[in-house]
C-alpha cells in the first residue's frame, strides 16, 4: 500500500518562492476506466507546488495498482478498510491536506494543465476571494465536448453567486465538486461537507457556505472538464423516497438560512434583490429535486416484478399531498401505475429507452 494520507513528504520549496501548496484531492471507488486520465491531468499541472491525495474505498487493489504505477512523490494514496463513505472521505481530506488551498477532482473529471496556475494567479489578484473556479467544459464518456458553461462574472458578490448557483441548470454553470478551489481550513471551520442521504446537494451546500465568506472569482477560460454519463434505468431508481425527500428539505432549509446571513451583510439594493430572487430559486430547486425523487421512487416500484399495488397507491397519495408540479414523464408514470403488473415493466422500460436516446 502506498503512503497513508497522513504521511509522506511535501515540498516546501515552492512556498518559499511565494507559491503556496495546493492539494488536489481525488475521492474514488471501484471506477477504474477514467482514473488514469484524471491523475494524468493532476500530475500535468504547470504549477509545481502541489500534492495529490487519493482516497479509495474500493474493495480491491485495482485503483491502488494504477496509482502506484506512477511512483510519484507528489501522490499520496490511501485504501480505506473499512470503506469510509463518500462524505466522510471528503471531510478526511480537510484534515489530511497540507495545502493552503484545496481542489476536489472527481475520478472521472479532468483539469487543464494551467488550471492551478490560473487559479493561483487569480488568488493573487483577488485575495478577498473565498472560492476560485473556472468555466467548465462538459464532456461525454469519450472525452468529446458536449457544451461549455455560460460566462459568469469574473467577480461575483455572495448574493450574485448564490443567485446564479440556484438558477435552472440550462441557465447556469455546471455545479460540481470538481474545479472549485477553496481554503480547506475555511470549510472545516464551517463544519465541513454536509452528510445527507446519498450525498444529495453536497456541492451546492459547500459552495453556498463558503460564499458567505467573500466573493467568488471565476476564470473565463474553461479549464475543468466535467464528464457527464448517460442516464440508465438503474440510475433512475430510488427505493428510499422518504430519505431523499428529507435530505432535500434539510438542504433547502440550510440554504435559506445561509441566504438570511448573506442578506444581513448585503449593503446594496441590487444585492438584496439577488438574495430575494435566490430564495425563490431555492424553493423551486427543492421542489424539482423532491419531484425527481418521487419519479425515481415510482420508477423503482414500477420496475419491480409484481410491484405491490398498495405501495403504488401510497406513492400516488404522497404526490398529491406534496402538491408538486407534474411533468409529462410523471403523468405517464402515474398512468402506468394503474396497469396490471405484467404490463408495467415492459412499458416503463420502453419509455426510459426513448428518454435516454433523447438525452444522448
Amino acid at each position: 500500500m502506498a503512503d497513508k494520507l497522513n504521511k509522506g513528504q511535501a515540498s516546501g520549496a515552492g512556498e518559499a518562492k511565494g507559491m503556496p501548496l495546493v492539494s488536489i484531492c481525488m475521492p474514488t471507488y471501484k471506477r477504474t476506466n477514467f482514473v488514469r486520465e484524471a491523475l494524468d491531468s493532476a500530475l500535468a499541472q504547470t504549477y509545481m507546488n502541489i500534492e495529490i491525495l487519493v482516497s479509495d474505498d474500493s474493495p480491491s487493489n485495482n485503483i491502488g495498482d494504477i496509482v502506484r504505477s506512477y511512483a510519484s512523490p507528489r501522490v499520496r494514496y490511501q485504501l480505506n478498510a473499512p470503506a469510509l463513505g463518500f462524505v466522510p472521505k471528503l471531510n478526511s481530506f480537510l484534515n489530511a491536506a497540507r495545502g493552503e488551498w484545496m481542489v476536489i477532482l472527481c475520478d472521472d473529471d479532468i483539469l487543464d494543465p494551467d488550471y492551478v496556475s490560473s487559479m493561483m494567479a487569480n488568488a493573487r489578484k483577488h485575495p478577498e476571494g473565498a472560492i476560485h473556479r473556472s468555466r467548465n467544459m462538459w464532456i461525454d464518456v469519450e472525452s468529446k465536448m458536449i457544451q461549455l458553461d455560460p460566462l459568469s462574472p469574473v467577480v461575483s458578490a455572495p448574493s450574485r453567486f448564490l443567485h446564479d448557483l440556484y438558477l435552472p441548470q440550462s441557465e447556469t454553470f455546471r455545479v460540481n465538486l470538481s474545479g472549485f478551489m477553496f481554503r480547506p481550513s475555511a470549510l472545516k471551520a464551517l463544519g465541513g461537507f454536509t452528510e445527507l442521504y446519498a450525498a444529495r446537494h453536497l456541492d451546492r451546500l459547500a459552495w453556498s457556505e463558503l460564499a458567505t465568506l467573500g466573493p467568488v472569482i471565476c476564470e473565463e477560460r474553461p479549464l475543468c472538464k466535467i464528464r457527464l454519463h448517460g442516464t440508465s434505468v438503474s440510475s433512475e431508481l430510488e427505493s428510499r423516497f422518504d430519505d431523499a425527500v428529507a435530505a432535500t428539505q434539510t438542504a433547502g432549509g440550510k440554504i435559506l438560512e445561509i441566504l438570511d446571513r448573506v442578506d444581513s451583510d448585503t449593503q446594496t439594493d441590487t444585492g438584496r434583490g439577488e438574495v430575494a430572487t435566490a430564495r425563490q430559486l431555492v424553493v423551486r430547486y427543492s421542489n424539482e429535486h423532491i419531484s425527481r425523487a418521487f419519479r425515481q421512487a415510482l420508477l423503482t416500484e414500477l420496475m419491480r416484478p409484481g410491484g405491490a399495488r398498495e405501495d403504488l397507491k401510497d406513492l400516488r397519495g404522497k404526490w398529491v399531498r406534496l402538491g408538486l408540479p407534474t411533468t409529462r414523464l410523471t403523468q405517464l408514470l402515474l398512468a402506468a401505475s394503474w396497469l396490471p403488473a405484467f404490463l408495467r415493466k415492459p412499458l416503463v422500460s420502453s419509455m426510459l429507452r426513448v428518454r435516454q436516446k433523447k438525452l444522448q
